[in-house]
């Protein structure tokens, strides 16, 4: 995963008056801290943060180059939280959480599968499990995605978090038996639906 910059400024107050200031200059107020670091408060540049968030996800690696107070500091960092409008949607603030480069980290990865699966051209169904998967090493060796091929998959197999092979220096930490993907034959899932509309209970479609 390579590190992506980030240009930053330091936020001269943290008032809420401060806040709307900065996102009438199309910046959003935001916070890095970290054992180097400290804890200092950020203006950041929203169109930027979004074109990376949109581009790299929130797991992207950052460089964060700060400016302000008559000096240049930088720092890695991943984005430790995004915090949203509940109602518009839009980002309200960031913090950032700065790492070193030599230290292991834990990350949630995205799964991404890959390729037709056998029983699905069966007839069977496609259902996923996890969509993400936590993971352990070097910021540097963290993959961006992990996909798994599920072209081998017939009606009644699956595949597990045991199943999925990393990258060298990245351990999994999530369940080994937590399930990825299972095809299940359409008469499982039309018995299931019957059964839930026998008792009146709702059945949960599986994800696209």
């Amino acid at each position: 995963m390579q590190a992506q910059t980030l240009l930053v400024e330091v936020r001269p107050d943290t008032g809420k008056q401060t806040a709307r200031r900065l996102r009438r200059q199309g910046k959003l107020p935001g916070v890095i801290y970290g054992k180097k670091a400290g804890n200092i408060p950020l203006a950041i540049p929203l169109k930027e943060l979004e074109r990376l968030l949109t581009r790299e996800g929130e797991n992207v690696i950052l460089k964060v180059i700060i400016t302000g107070e008559g000096e240049e500091k930088e720092y890695a960092a991943v984005i430790r939280e995004v915090q949203r409008h509940p109602v518009k949607g839009v980002i309200n603030h960031v913090d950032l959480y700065q790492i070193s480069l030599d230290e292991k980290i834990r990350a949630e990865i995205p799964v991404i599968l890959e390729g037709e699966a056998r029983g699905v051209e069966q007839g069977g169904i496609l259902q996923y499990g996890l969509r993400e998967i936590e993971v352990e090493g070097l910021p540097a060796d963290l993959p961006e995605t992990i996909t798994v091929d599920v072209s081998n998959l017939g009606v009644g197999e699956h595949l597990t978090v045991g199943d999925i092979k990393t990258p060298p220096g990245v351990k999994i930490l999530s369940e080994p038996e937590a399930l990825i993907a299972t095809v299940v034959s359409n008469r499982a899932v039309e018995a299931g639906e019957s059964a839930g509309e026998a008792t009146g209970e709702g059945v949960t479609p599986a994800a696209e």
